[in-house]
Formats: C-alpha cells, sequence, structure tokens
C-alpha cells in the first residue's frame, strides 16, 4: 500500500496532516506517541466515517513539525523494538 500525507493546515503552532490510505492504526500510533511530548497542547486524529475518507491528524504544539517528526521516529523505534521481542517469542 502506498501512503501519501498531505498538509491540510500549516500554522505557527498547528499542523493537520491528511494520511491517504489509512485507516486508524498509524494516525492512533502517532497521536499516542505525541502526547509523549511536553510541548505538545493538543494531539488529535479524525476520520469522518471507518469506510470513507482518509484520517487527519491534528497537533498544535509550539514546534508542531518538529513535534510530529519526533513522535513519528518514536513510535518507528517503539514498533522495531516489539517487532524484535515478537520474533523472538515465535522462534
Amino acid at each position: 500500500m502506498i501512503m501519501k500525507v498531505n498538509v491540510l493546515e500549516d500554522k505557527k503552532d498547528t499542523l493537520v496532516v491528511e494520511i491517504e490510505g489509512e485507516r486508524h492504526t498509524i494516525p492512533n500510533l502517532i497521536r499516542e506517541s505525541l502526547w509523549q511530548d511536553d510541548s505538545v497542547v493538543l494531539a488529535a486524529y479524525e476520520k469522518k466515517h471507518p469506510s470513507l475518507g482518509s484520517p487527519k491528524v491534528i497537533v498544535n504544539a509550539k514546534d508542531p513539525r518538529k513535534a510530529l517528526v519526533s513522535a513519528i521516529k518514536r513510535s518507528e523505534a517503539e514498533t522495531k523494538e516489539f517487532l524484535e521481542e515478537f520474533e523472538k517469542a515465535v522462534k
């Protein structure tokens, strides 16, 4: 599956991105990771209907782009760690 990210709103303290081709898993993972950042004031995602449209991730922070990139990197590290532990468990 090819994922496409569209920036819908880019203001000083707010960033809204749409993730085409996704449902709830990736946006929810990013939202949870954003809340680990003390600079984040708001971290949410919305998907109006399970079968229609693409989810939007909403970030309100001092530097929302930096917060989002950090959250994605944290998520990547956590999923990599999970994969490694899972592979050990099933061997």
